[in-house]
């Protein structure tokens, strides 16, 4: 398992546009990282449709829209706990 010291929260949409834009595959590819001190949480609708998948890292506040697991991979996940993919 890879460490967050910190912990932290992955609010991630799981309404129906978010849907459209691979948000569920983007939860299962996080949850697959078992990143220690993260927790990735499935919630409903939160309401900034369209764009890409919802995406919320507390303890910020901030609404990210992701596109791809890749992506939410680089924005997420510092690069020293990245996955090396080959």
């Amino acid at each position: 398992m890879k460490n967050f010291s910190n912990g932290r929260n992955i609010k991630i949409c799981s309404g129906p546009v978010c849907n459209a834009w691979d948000s569920e595959k983007i939860t299962r590819e996080l949850e697959g990282l078992e990143l220690e001190g993260v927790k990735i949480c499935r919630v409903a609708c939160m309401g900034k449709c369209g764009g890409g998948a919802t995406v919320q890292m507390t303890p910020a506040e901030e609404m990210l829209k992701l596109r791809s697991f890749e992506e939410a991979l680089d924005v997420l996940v510092p690069e020293s706990l990245s996955p090396v993919f080959c």
